[in-house]
């Protein structure tokens, strides 16, 4: 699958290694875990919100990203009270376009979640 850009095909593809894309898709998931705020998908465009002091790592992210994925379109704003990036897969992603950016709004588990259920005296039946 390819995409025409200005009379270029773009192959619908990451040019990132597998060892590389399971590093960024990292790196990404850390930041959604650091700073991602909000999302919402809307059609072929995925909405991010992420807190004002990822700002910086967000240009850099998006600087890498369009190198490897030029096929996507990112728009970013950095406004006072966060910084909104988008994300829009081409037409010719069909269905499959949440999967070319759903790594976006992946977290990593956090570390601080119990690993054992919590007695709550606000429910009945639970016990300390």
């Amino acid at each position: 699958m390819s995409l025409e850009k200005s009379g270029e095909s773009t192959p619908v593809s990451c040019t990132l290694s597998a060892e590389d894309l399971k590093s960024r898709f990292a790196e990404i998931g850390a930041l959604a875990g650091r700073a991602l705020l909000s999302h919402e998908q809307d059609g072929r465009t995925l909405r991010l919100r992420y807190s004002s002091d990822a700002a910086e790592e967000l240009r850099r992210l998006v600087e890498r990203e369009q190198q490897c994925c030029a096929f996507l379109e990112f728009s970013l704003q950095e406004k006072p009270d966060a910084v909104y990036l988008s994300v829009t897969a081409p037409i010719e992603a069909g269905e499959f376009a949440p999967l070319l950016y759903s790594h976006f709004i992946e977290q990593p588990p956090s570390r601080e979640r119990p690993t054992t259920p919590v007695a709550d005296a606000s429910h009945p039946g639970t016990r300390d």
